[in-house]
């Protein structure tokens, strides 16, 4: 059965006409993610500036007025780190901080002693400087080396207290205990953002491996899954199930004429009519080149053709502007219903022959399989 001819068709509904989803012209620019450690900068340089603006006038009440000068820079650096961080600059503001870090933990615990705690700081950085993707593993191996050796050189020189204005007693211990929590919160956090990427970066994977990536659509290997869920799903309960092969009419002419951005922008256009007009549990994939298949569940033959109807009359008033053409735009289907018996294989071929039938009839029309 086919269509009549297309000028036959019935009027499209303003309602539908308004729905049809816009797709940006040219071809979208693919950009490089942020590096991993800019969402670890972005969000201990708070921790960083907050702990070192609070040791400044603890120092100047102590008595250690270099250690509360250096506080004051160390303040500067932080800032000057998530200020590089937001400019795009996170490797610079990973420099930042790890030298102020080592310089600091040094400095202190030369001053005040091993029992202060401020060796404790460099514990975060190696975990810190790791997470950093942009840098080369042997940067990464070097640095990690130097703070790994820098917490040996100190328990080796650093005397257990500090002379002179010594700290003492309770003062001490709440000084000792600060310095291990504040760096275990640092490391809690780069913990949490490396968790964070390393579960997005398998999302990514994982997303990249199942759509297409110029339409967003499921990709052939996915749909191929949803067929033999769907097939396994017929033969337990019966429910039928139909496919829609759909094809761009004179694509090759497109390109030819008006780039090949242009035709992306087509096939962007068509992907996004059809997640607008299909249902949430359909199923649509980039078949191949122009082509796309449709799955409908629960559907029978005389439905999924009213369906593919829709979709031809909505592509026929809508696609060309939707994909900013000044030309007509349209599409050929060819419809399928699984039968019992039947091979997913065949209900395939079933409809791709109809298509192929729509074609050599004219083109931008429905074709359902005899």
């Amino acid at each position: 059965m086919s269509t009549p001819a297309p000028h036959a068709a019935a009027p499209i509904p303003a309602a539908t006409a308004r729905r049809v989803t816009r797709v940006t012209a040219g071809i979208p620019t693919i950009a490089a993610p942020p590096p991993r450690i800019a969402a670890v900068i972005r969000n201990v340089a708070w921790v960083g500036i907050a702990a070192h603006a609070g040791f400044v006038p603890m120092f100047a009440l102590l008595g250690h007025p270099r250690l509360a000068a250096f506080n004051l820079l160390s303040v500067a650096m932080w800032i000057a780190a998530a200020i590089a961080n937001r400019r795009d600059r996170s490797t610079l503001g990973m420099w930042l901080l790890t030298l102020e870090v080592v310089a600091h933990a040094v400095l202190a615990v030369l001053t005040l002693g091993w029992s202060s705690g401020f060796q404790y700081y460099l514990i975060p950085l190696i975990p810190f400087v790791m997470f950093n993707d942009r840098l080369a593993r042997r940067i990464v191996a070097l640095i990690s080396a130097g703070v790994f050796a820098t917490l040996i050189g100190l328990r080796a020189v650093a005397p257990e207290v500090g002379a002179g204005g010594a700290i003492e007693g309770a003062l001490a211990a709440a000084l000792r205990y600060g310095n291990l929590a504040i760096p275990l919160v640092a490391l809690a956090l780069v913990s949490f953002h490396f968790r964070s990427a390393s579960t997005s970066a398998e999302r990514r994977m994982e997303s990249m491996a199942l759509t297409d990536p110029l339409t967003g659509l499921l990709n052939r290997r996915s749909m191929e899954q949803r067929l033999r869920e769907a097939t396994h799903g017929f033969q337990r309960s019966g429910r039928p199930f139909s496919l829609v092969m759909a094809d761009v009419d004179h694509f090759k002419r497109v390109n030819d004429l008006h780039g090949h951005a242009a035709g992306d922008r087509v096939l962007r256009a068509v992907a996004g009519q059809f997640t607008e007009q299909l249902r949430a549990h359909d199923a649509v994939a980039r078949w191949g080149g122009e082509e796309f298949l449709l799955l409908l569940p629960e559907t029978d033959a005389a439905t999924a053709f009213e369906v593919a109807q829709r979709l031809r009359a909505v592509a026929e008033a809508r696609l060309a502007e939707a994909a900013g053409l000044g030309a007509g735009v349209t599409l050929t289907f060819g419809v399928a219903m699984f039968e019992r018996g039947m091979r997913v294989g065949e209900c395939l071929k079933r409809a791709d022959d109809a298509l192929y039938a729509g074609k050599e009839a004219g083109r931008n029309r429905v074709v359902g399989a005899t």
